[in-house]
């Protein structure tokens, strides 16, 4: 058994280069396989060119109207996924992105809802998604919008009526999707996002995944409010499809300096031969 970790972050722009060399660093300090990441700022046409080392493989959707949108995913150099196809959204709300490990195909998607019209928004784009995903599916992202006001918002209380969150919760039943989160920590009371115009806490990022999926969730955990006023949101899983990775031994060169070391080495040699 491998484990894989998945993390979806609102980075709040990544267009300069010390903004994005600490989100690559926070994200390998964190083992993340796949980064689902929004409002990267990324305009059509101007996407830099993105450090290879540690992920190697980058897919964008940039902004084609503002530079206030773009989605991206990431994947870490030692995830050994064959993309093979790609849908994106034009505008910079949506990428979503299909391959294979092996034999095993895996959809991923990133999302960044509107801030007015979300119902509407989602109950359209989750249909697309469905459509294009195969195998294993995980879609994550930022929905700008606390599902659950009573327990996800500091304040109790929504900009959505009921009747529009019970919509954006029927189309997510629609399609087979859970909020991985909550359904892992039921009881736990914890935000993604503060606005200091509101002076109030909600949890608007979200991972979801299809029920069947549960199982092989180890854990999910929110991050830190560090590089944005949103908080990246982790989900853990353990895949026996996935190879384990292989480390080379190395010496460490330090020893040989240490005479009492080197004394024992030499001692321990000469007994052997």
């Amino acid at each position: 058994m491998a484990d894989i970790r998945i993390c979806t972050f609102n980075v709040k722009g990544m267009n300069v280069p010390a903004k994005r060399s600490q989100i690559c660093m926070t994200l390998k300090k964190q083992k993340v396989n796949f980064a689902l990441l929004q409002e990267t700022h990324f305009r059509s046409g101007n996407v830099p060119t993105m450090s290879k080392l540690t992920f190697n493989q980058w897919f964008h959707a940039p902004s084609c109207s503002g530079s206030s949108r773009g989605v991206s995913i990431a994947i870490h150099k030692n995830t050994p996924m064959v993309v093979s196809s790609t849908l994106l959204d034009d505008d910079g709300r949506y990428l979503f992105i299909k391959g294979s490990i092996g034999t095993h195909v895996i959809t991923l998607g990133s999302i960044y809802a509107p801030n007015i019209g979300q119902a509407d928004w989602l109950c359209r784009i989750l249909p697309v998604f469905l459509d294009f995903a195969e195998g294993t599916i995980i879609l994550g992202g930022d929905a700008n919008v606390a599902l659950d006001p009573l327990i996800d918002s500091s304040k109790g209380t929504s900009s959505l009526s009921y009747g529009a969150l019970r919509r954006i919760r029927s189309g997510l039943a629609s399609v087979g999707l859970v909020d991985a989160w909550r359904t892992l920590n039921p009881s736990v009371k914890d935000f993604t996002f503060y606005s200091g115009a509101h002076r109030s806490y909600q949890r608007l990022d979200y991972l979801f995944v299809p029920p069947n999926l549960l199982s092989a969730c180890r854990g999910s955990s929110i991050g830190s409010m560090l590089l944005s006023d949103h908080a990246p949101v982790f989900l853990d899983l353990q895949f026996s499809f996935l190879p384990k990775p292989q480390y080379t031994w190395r010496l460490d060169e330090t020893i040989l300096f240490q005479q009492d070391s080197v004394s024992d080495i030499r001692k321990c040699l000469s007994e052997y031969f």
